[in-house]
């Protein structure tokens, strides 16, 4: 959870960034996406703060700069907490990089709105498309990721899933016991949001099931992934299917999995910032990432568009059981919650 630094701001701070954004924002007239090309063309460069894998940005980086040749994108990849405290940190000492934020929470934009645009149509033609809202106009969610189970293959077989991971409720199944590594979920509220659902959904008798099973935290899903592929566990949870993108291309013995039960998700939240050094690229890189181009790779990717996708287009649908992430999770909930499965705060 942030610290009390992080979630504080004062009238001072505020009216401090308004100035600058007036003093140095020249953002192109609303709706006239030739002008802002224009005024993005003179910019030259656009800065994304993202905590999505490299493989994934990278081919979104690459389909965006084949759209808008004469943008030169820089992504930095961190998780979103420390994303946030970057961003924060940067923006307290007037040393601004960032031109997007695509982070895995909604936390700061939903605790300092004020340090964002409000993405209306006006100024974001595309954000009319959007499936799921946000809790506030300050940021969009660019996409849905179901949480799902990555496992090891050569160790786990098609009858073990049938008979032993039919549902979420099975991962206390002692055929389980030693063999899933957890996400840490000290380090995202989002793993936490999905630890309360699984107790809220199942009861505090599978929490000690699923205890009892020995799991080990893990620092994150990649991580998680990479340790499954190399046989120190068998599954991982709960991951995305991004978090092994990488090395299930180069040939690893991992497959994805999505349990009957909750489908809690990972909901992608972006957020435009009123001192953007780059704000004509960010609104269109916003636009563009909200568009028909980006929603077809993230299908390709298998995660799910927050915009209807282009006709023809597989893409997995939005579950009609979706529970968003809550990522407004209080320090003792987060508190309660890991202690409750037996982990030390």
């Amino acid at each position: 959870m942030a610290s009390t630094a992080f979630l504080a701001t004062t009238r001072r701070g505020v009216l401090a960034a308004l100035a600058m954004f007036a003093a140095t924002m020249a953002i192109a007239p609303a709706q006239d996406l030739s002008a802002v090309e224009a005024a993005a063309k003179a910019e030259g460069k656009l800065t994304l703060y993202t905590s999505s894998v490299d493989a994934e940005t990278q081919e979104i980086v690459k389909l965006f700069e084949a759209r808008y040749p004469f943008i030169k994108v820089e992504w930095l990849r961190l998780t979103s907490t420390t994303l946030f405290t970057r961003f924060v940190a940067e923006s307290e000492a007037k040393t601004d990089h960032a031109d997007v934020l695509y982070s895995g929470s909604s936390q700061l934009y939903q605790q300092r709105p004020q340090l964002f645009h409000k993405l209306t149509p006006e100024l974001v033609p595309n954000s009319v498309k959007l499936v799921i809202p946000a809790k506030n106009p300050n940021y969009a969610v660019g996409e849905v990721l179901p949480h799902i189970v990555a496992y090891n293959t050569q160790s786990v077989t098609a009858d073990d899933i049938r008979k032993h991971l039919g549902s979420w409720k099975d991962l206390a199944d002692p055929r389980w016991r030693g063999q899933i590594a957890m996400v840490d979920p000290k380090i995202s509220t989002n793993m936490v949001s999905w630890l309360m659902l699984m107790r809220e959904t199942y009861g505090e008798e599978w929490v000690k099931g699923f205890s009892a099973n020995q799991f080990r935290v893990v620092t994150g899903g990649p991580s998680g992934a990479q340790q499954v592929a190399a046989g120190a566990f068998q599954m991982v949870v709960p991951s995305v299917i991004n978090h092994s993108t990488d090395i299930r291309a180069q040939g690893a013995p991992i497959a994805l999995h999505s349990p009957e039960g909750p489908t809690h998700g990972l909901e992608m939240a972006m957020g435009l910032p009123l001192t953007a050094p780059h704000p004509n690229a960010a609104r269109l890189y916003v636009n563009w990432k909200l568009g028909l181009e980006a929603a077809a790779l993230l299908c390709k990717f298998g995660a799910t568009p927050n915009v209807p996708p282009p006709p023809g287009v597989a893409c997995p649908p939005i579950s009609h059981r979706h529970v968003g992430s809550n990522d407004m999770i209080t320090p003792e909930q987060q508190k309660e919650t890991l202690t409750a499965y037996g982990i030390k705060p």
